[in-house]
């Protein structure tokens, strides 16, 4: 039989990461490894096992605590976590990111200060730490990306230009084809904003935001029909997010199909 931690990388590959989860938790109460103990770590984070990760993490801080990387792994956790306030969580995860950029700045550690004081209505260090990225990295596009996000409502231009330069990069990053085709709509650019919306579903056909957005621009061009198609797929991925059905029920409002807005809004809880 494979080693256990040879099956976990296996299983985390895939995507089971209830069978990660359990191989690398056998492992982890003997190990004196902090390999193991940040894998455990991870997989406890993505299933949003908090304290069990952030346990792991503190282990593998106190084997190896120089390791500049353990710190950004201990931030990434505090950062994701929703078991604390927005505010404790990201001022907690800015300090664990600000300890490993003592020991070595590098464009994926600047741009996870970023988008932490982004979270934090730091607009300003944000800019700065994304702006230092692409110094250090030029072909980073996850600094692209987040500087363009920082600049989609102030200087759109320049939103595009960073974004078309992430997607050279990555043909396939979906998230910034989606802010394209939203800022290509803007500027009334419509036939690149629909090329962009289709590869954000080309990458992932079950993104609910890509099919919110591709309907709104199709029943802009009048495309009722694939529109209503579309705005139907959309609200049946995620039936929970009103604002959605409030377009949709919009949208049925305008094409004359009052009756089913008015049951789209019913299930809100919302007047006809």
């Amino acid at each position: 039989m494979e080693p256990i931690d040879k099956r976990a990388e296996d299983a985390e590959n895939v995507g089971d990461l209830e069978t990660a989860y359990e191989l690398w938790k056998q492992l982890a109460p003997a190990s004196s490894d902090e390999y193991v103990l940040t894998r455990y770590g991870r997989v406890a984070q993505k299933l949003q096992k908090w304290e069990e990760a952030e346990r792991a993490f503190a282990r593998a801080f106190r084997m190896a605590p120089t390791s500049s990387l353990v710190m950004e792994i201990m931030g990434s956790l505090w950062a994701d976590r929703t078991d604390k306030t927005d505010a404790e969580s990201f001022q907690t995860a800015k300090q664990w990111f600000l300890k490993a950029l003592e020991l070595g700045r590098h464009a994926r550690l600047l741009t996870q200060l970023a988008c932490v004081d982004a979270a934090l209505d730091n607009e300003e260090g944000a800019r700065g730490w994304l702006e230092e990225a692409i110094q250090l990295d030029p072909d980073y596009e996850e600094a692209l990306y987040n500087l363009a996000v920082l600049e989609e409502d102030s200087n759109p231009e320049k939103a595009i230009d960073q974004l078309e330069r992430a997607i050279r990069i990555d043909a396939d990053y979906a998230e910034a084809h989606q802010v394209l085709g939203r800022l290509y709509q803007k500027a009334g650019d419509l036939i690149r904003a629909h090329y962009h919306f289709r590869r954000c579903l080309e990458i992932d056909p079950a993104d609910y935001w890509s099919n919110l957005y591709l309907a709104n621009l199709l029943a802009v061009q009048g495309r009722n029909d694939e529109a209503e198609n579309t705005y139907r797929l959309a609200t049946s991925l995620c039936p929970e997010i009103s604002d959605g059905a409030e377009l949709f029920a919009n949208f049925l409002d305008n094409i004359g199909k009052s009756e089913e807005a008015a049951s789209v809004r019913a299930k809100l809880g919302r007047p006809g």
